[in-house]
């Protein structure tokens, strides 16, 4: 068979050398030109793992904090979920215990609600006191160690007498109060003593705002007064003493 392209078409020769050598030139420039892109970019992103993290890797992985005022949020991994020992202590502190060295006290602390009952044709609530020798935690104030108002109360004169000698504290006499082993101090700041007997109801609401909740962390003991009367309420007020 007759070539017709190389008899007739002699041009084509020396066109088809300088494409050629165009098209490696062009290779050549582009490959200079893309590779410092590629060094300083892409060969930093890491390649996507194939194997799920170890548990190790995931124990010690964290996070920042979404804002500001808030504490360092953890990711919830084995190694920082919470064990049965590390949230009994986020319970509250309920007291148990309470010492107070100036009158020689040391009695138990148990908690009391209240219920309601009728004084002089009016229903008014009005909290229990432990038929023991202990005092009672109002149920519904603060426990130890927070902000708030704790609450003990207990007889001057029944049931073992627990608060009999609490009017001869004074000011700045400590009074220890247990939660199971952990103590919390306090001092005494204020000792009061207000009518209640055969008030009016008024004066016996007016009376109760010490044992109402509180902005301040405070220790707050109720009984009456004298020892054998119920004629006034003797309220003592303690705060924290900072160690």
């Amino acid at each position: 068979m007759r070539d017709c392209g190389a008899s007739h078409k002699p041009w084509r020769g020396p066109v088809a050398k300088i494409l050629i050598w165009g098209g490696l030139s062009l290779l050549l420039f582009g490959g200079f030109m893309v590779y410092p892109y590629r060094s300083s970019r892409l060969t930093d992103v890491p390649a996507t793992p194939t194997t799920a993290p170890s548990l190790a890797a995931l124990s010690t992985t964290t996070r920042e904090p979404t804002t500001s005022t808030s504490a360092v949020s953890v990711v919830p991994t084995l190694a920082h979920t919470p064990t049965l020992a590390a949230t009994a202590t986020a319970l509250p502190a309920v007291p148990d215990r309470i010492v107070i060295p100036a009158i020689d006290l040391d009695a138990p602390v148990v908690p009391v609600t209240w219920a309601v009952v009728e004084v002089d044709g009016q229903e008014q609530p009005m909290w229990n006191l432990p038929e023991t020798r202990a005092a009672g935690w109002h149920e519904t104030s603060a426990p130890l160690g927070v902000p708030g108002n704790t609450v003990l109360n207990g007889h001057n004169t029944t049931y073992g007498e627990v608060f009999r000698d609490l009017y001869t504290l004074e000011e700045g006499d400590e009074i220890v109060v247990y939660a199971g082993e952990v103590a919390y101090t306090y001092a005494v700041t204020e000792t009061l003593i207000l009518p209640e007997a055969g008030q009016p109801i008024e004066v016996r609401i007016e009376n109760a705002r010490y044992i109402q909740p509180t902005e301040d962390e405070r220790l707050t003991l109720v009984t009456c007064h004298p020892y054998g009367s119920l004629r006034n309420r003797l309220i003592v007020i303690a705060r924290p003493v900072e160690h």
